[in-house]
């Protein structure tokens, strides 16, 4: 099995943002609106390749109305 670097798992979960939010018509201000952020939280974790936290990763799937399996791609 090949492992994943944070590096390459960042960048993999940024698509899957960007993937998720586009294919759902919403916008970076959209997602962040109904997590209570502004623009620039969505566009750190879709561009910079922020770290998130488990409570991240939950409230961006709430947010983009998946499941966290469906936004992790597993």
């Amino acid at each position: 099995m090949n492992k994943m670097t944070a590096a390459q798992f960042k960048r993999k979960l940024g698509n899957q943002i960007l993937k998720l939010r586009t294919k759902k018509g919403l916008t970076q201000e959209r997602v962040a609106h109904r997590m209570n952020k502004d623009k620039q939280f969505i566009n750190r974790y879709e561009v910079e390749g922020a770290n998130p936290t488990a409570y991240i990763l939950k409230e961006l799937a709430k947010a983009l109305e998946v499941s966290v399996d469906e936004l992790l791609d597993v």
